[in-house]
């Protein structure tokens, strides 16, 4: 019973036996539960703190991961681009030796297009030495799901959602925006008439107008536009013309 500014607590053993009382001040009991409580606080708090901390420690384990990764590709980006200076100072010299002129102009188009005038039109680029315009270079590596054919003017290859997306070569952003077919799409013109089309992005990294080199990361892929899984679309054009981006391919 409450006496005062004190508590009487009575404690009375079950099976019998002397009663214990127990007299504590309101002011200590009050401060023992607003104790309790804070303890209770603290704890869920710390417990939040350690379940925050193990995700972010995983988070940037995976970012680590990830860079680590970014590293070695572009490693091998800058090596292939050594072997490629190495090949079109080789094959100018070799043409200087044999006195082969070097055009500047491609052969003009006559007549009907054949069926293989995607492999005659990168065969006289790589002929000119025109590596960096030359679309050989795979955007991303993934399984081709759906191959270039009459009904589909393009390739899709399914990647995961976050690939980096890069230029299969060096050229000017024509358009980078969204297509109601496409999604979120970034297009590259190289150069005489050949452009290259990256579609399905989730997130775009060019604007229109820029300029970018072979292996730089467009976009990141997704699933936008008529997309039915995490994949790119990816086409060739020459003149307005589709082409087998197959056609032109040369390495990863």
């Amino acid at each position: 019973m409450l006496k005062g500014e004190r508590i009487t607590l009575l404690v009375i053993p079950e099976g019998g036996g002397k009663t214990v009382e127990v007299k504590v001040h309101r002011l200590v009991l009050l401060a023992g539960g607003v104790a309790g409580l804070l303890l209770v606080l603290l704890l869920a708090l710390g417990v939040k703190s350690f379940v925050d901390a193990r995700e972010l420690s995983e988070e940037v384990a995976a970012l680590q991961r990830q860079n680590t990764l970014l590293e070695e590709e572009v490693g091998q980006i800058q090596q292939l681009e050594q072997v490629l200076a190495r090949l079109e100072k080789s094959n100018r010299q070799l043409r200087a030796i044999l006195g082969e002129p070097v055009s500047q102009e491609l052969p003009v188009d006559q007549g009907e297009p054949r069926a293989d005038d995607n492999a005659v039109s990168g065969a006289e680029r790589l002929r000119q030495g025109e590596l960096r315009g030359y679309p050989g270079l795979w955007p991303v590596q993934g399984e081709v799901v759906r191959p270039f054919s009459e009904v589909l003017d393009g390739a899709v290859v399914a990647v995961p959602t976050g690939t980096p997306v890069r230029a299969s070569a060096a050229g000017q952003v024509v358009r980078a925006g969204y297509d109601p077919r496409l999604g979120n799409v970034v297009v590259v013109d190289h150069g005489r008439g050949l452009m290259t089309e990256y579609g399905y992005n989730g997130r775009l990294l060019v604007e229109s107008g820029a300029t970018v080199d072979r292996g730089q990361p467009l976009a990141l892929s997704g699933s936008s536009g008529d997309a039915v899984r995490p994949s790119l679309y990816y086409a060739v054009r020459e003149d307005g013309r589709p082409r087998d981006p197959a056609g032109y391919r040369l390495w990863l």
